[in-house]
């Protein structure tokens, strides 16, 4: 749970410094918009491995994710700890207790910023981050880097690769030096689990 949290503070971080104008975009990659696109119900099984500065272990713990397009998202960590976070439209739900997302600070911000990502428009996330966006045969790869100095001494770099149809792996490295890589693989059987808070 503490890696998803860190994430939503990282996109949080960057209202203290939103008194700019949003930069106007282009459109999105074909790839890409073609993943968002297609973004319905997926899901997946996951591997995170979190790997420390200080530690030559790897920390590794599986489980599965499930998403619902304008619905919301369950992830169950398996392993090493059995861990349940829920999210839908209005609350969240962390092993059983349930919260307003609107009780979060600046949340319907961050709510917009990844709504309107997997709808395919940009516009937020670009204010954000400088981004380098590739594409290779039936791949693409996504390299972001944070504009703010606040962002920065939280988060040095977010990588995103992924096809038309799926997100496969995303490593994020933190300014401590700790990375973080979830790799994804989309299950063949649809996890029948609602997504309720």
């Amino acid at each position: 749970m503490k890696i998803i949290n860190r994430f939503i503070l990282v996109l949080l971080c960057f209202l203290s410094a939103n008194s700019f104008a949003y930069p106007v975009t282009d459109k999105m990659p074909e790839k890409l918009q073609t993943f968002t696109d297609n973004l319905e119900s997926v899901s997946a099984n996951f591997k995170q491995t979190k790997i420390l500065p200080e530690s030559t272990k790897r920390f590794i713990s599986n489980g599965y994710v499930k998403f619902v397009k304008n619905v919301g998202f369950t992830w169950h960590q398996q392993k090493p700890t059995e861990d349940i976070f829920t999210s839908t439209l209005t609350k969240y739900c962390v092993n059983g207790e349930v919260k307003e997302l609107n009780e979060l600070p600046y949340f319907h911000r961050v709510q917009s910023m990844i709504d309107n990502i997997l709808n395919g428009n940009m516009d937020d996330f670009l204010f954000v981050f400088n981004v380098d966006y590739t594409e290779y045969k039936n791949t693409w790869t996504l390299v972001a880097t944070p504009k703010f100095t606040n962002i920065a001494e939280m988060i040095q770099n977010l990588t995103m690769y992924g096809t038309t149809t799926d997100l496969t792996k995303v490593i994020m490295t933190y300014y401590d030096g700790t990375v973080v890589i979830l790799e994804f693989n989309r299950s063949k059987k649809d996890f029948a689990d609602e997504i309720v808070c």
